[in-house]
């Protein structure tokens, strides 16, 4: 293919030419008003410059018919339109074309984000209306989605004047958050439970604080299944966590070894498999996952976003996991961010239920059904309704055991660190004291059997 590019006056002129030269086959890429080069040609009227793409094994044959026909040629043509032709090779078409279509993404997601400023940015709200809009902004709710709840609040009250604005509000969240749905087990039946999410929201504490919830207080027979073999130190933290709950762990290499793996699980209740997050656009990872969920065929998947993601990085991890069918949103660090818009907006963007939050740690406490309504009322109050993320205490609460410690030992970790003291003296200095012994997690905290003391978490 060759592009051509015609100077005319006008439109017709040009297509006139265009198909008198090239042929109805040719195809017109792009027009636009130009102005010639040169001091003459500045208050002179501006030309039409059309681009046009064509196959020159088409144009004899043409000519031949255009000859025989009463006669007419290229060289006639440009002397009576004083037309100017340049011509382009193909590799310059493919450059324009590459130009174009970055041209054309880059003004797509220009229109995307300020759609709203142009329908939007003047309306007149009434003024209870545009102090909620003011706090939607401010609490990270995105403008597009806040303008629209703000209309849907206005209309509602000029239908009914005498309702509270905020309360219209309110109701409206939790039309848009719907109701939660954690998992549940029913009884003699095994669920097993997906989770995915890109690396560093959380996804393996995640899965323990699941694994201790239903094996410690809903007293279920629970198994993990680790694929995640990519990251350094996942391996050792759940083994760690799994020696501690009492639950068995499995660790597969290779997509082929799932079968096996559920198969050796066949006695658990519930069997959460944990996967390893790669960056958006890895269609490896993509084919890995599509693998394991054919072989898995999983009751429930959950999908971990963080809360402290911005909305142009939340829509990139939704728009990748987009290959999953169905699946539930897990919202991690919710304890980390003041703003509660971010929830409203992975619901939003995603179209999927909510499931969880987690909110620190702490193992297991630190994963709760979402409450909906308080997150709603928080986003009617303002982000100064919403606490800030509390400080670190002064002294923290013994935690688990350490990446390779054993679980039997004849020093306790330190209440600062975990670390188990190297020395007889180092370990006298250590305060409070603890018992020696296994440690193991209960429903009330870590504890150290054959000891009277508990240790809060």
């Amino acid at each position: 293919m060759l592009v051509k590019r015609y100077h005319a006056t006008d439109m017709q002129q040009a297509m006139d030419t265009v198909i008198k030269e090239l042929g109805s086959d040719a195809v017109i890429l792009n027009s636009r008003k130009v102005r010639k080069k040169g001091i003459k040609n500045l208050f002179r009227k501006p030309v039409l410059e059309v681009m046009v793409a064509y196959d020159p094994a088409k144009i004899p044959a043409m000519k031949k018919l255009n000859a025989a026909s009463g006669g007419w040629s290229a060289d006639k043509a440009q002397k009576d339109q004083k037309l100017r032709v340049e011509t382009a090779s193909s590799e310059q078409l493919e450059r324009l074309d590459m130009r174009m279509d970055s041209f054309e993404a880059s003004l797509s997601d220009f229109m995307e984000k300020f759609s709203f400023v142009k329908r939007d940015i003047t309306y007149d709200y009434p003024e209870p209306v545009q102090e909620l809009l003011l706090k939607m902004i401010e609490d990270q709710v995105r403008e597009e989605l806040a303008h629209s709840l703000a209309k849907e609040t206005e209309l509602m009250l000029r239908k009914q004047p005498e309702t509270n604005a905020a309360e219209v509000l309110e109701h409206l969240l939790l039309e848009r958050f719907g109701r939660p749905q954690p998992i549940l087990h029913k009884k003699f039946t095994q669920k097993v439970i997906l989770v995915l999410g890109p690396t560093g929201v959380g996804k393996t504490t995640t899965i323990v604080k699941l694994a201790a919830d239903f094996s410690v207080k809903q007293k279920k027979k629970v198994g993990i299944i680790n694929t995640d073999t990519f990251r350094i130190g996942a391996q050792e933290q759940l083994q760690t966590y799994a020696d501690i709950l009492g639950i068995p762990l499995q660790v597969i290499y290779w997509v082929d070894e799932l079968e096996n793996a559920l198969e050796s699980m066949s006695d658990r209740d519930i069997i959460f498999v944990d996967t390893a997050g790669k960056r958006p656009g890895d269609e490896q990872h993509k084919k890995d996952m599509l693998d394991i969920v054919r072989i898995l065929r999983p009751e429930d998947t959950l999908l971990c976003l963080s809360a402290t993601t911005g909305f142009a990085a939340i829509k990139e991890m939704v728009d990748t996991y987009g290959f999953v069918d169905d699946y539930k949103l897990l919202i991690t660090k919710l304890d980390e961010t003041k703003y509660r818009g971010p929830v409203l907006n992975i619901s939003w963007y995603a179209q999927k239920p909510l499931a969880y939050v987690t909110t620190g740690q702490n193992v297991p406490d630190d994963i709760e059904v979402i409450n909906v309504e308080a997150i709603a009322k928080q986003i009617v109050k303002g982000v100064d309704s919403t606490p800030e993320p509390a400080p670190l205490p002064i002294s923290v609460p013994i935690p688990a055991p350490t990446l390779g410690q054993t679980r039997a030992t004849s020093k306790a970790p330190t209440p600062l660190t975990g670390k188990v003291p190297e020395t007889d003296s180092e370990a006298a200095n250590t305060r409070p004291e603890v018992p020696a012994g296994v440690w193991r997690m209960d429903s009330g905290g870590w504890i150290v059997e054959d000891a009277e003391l508990r240790i809060e978490k």
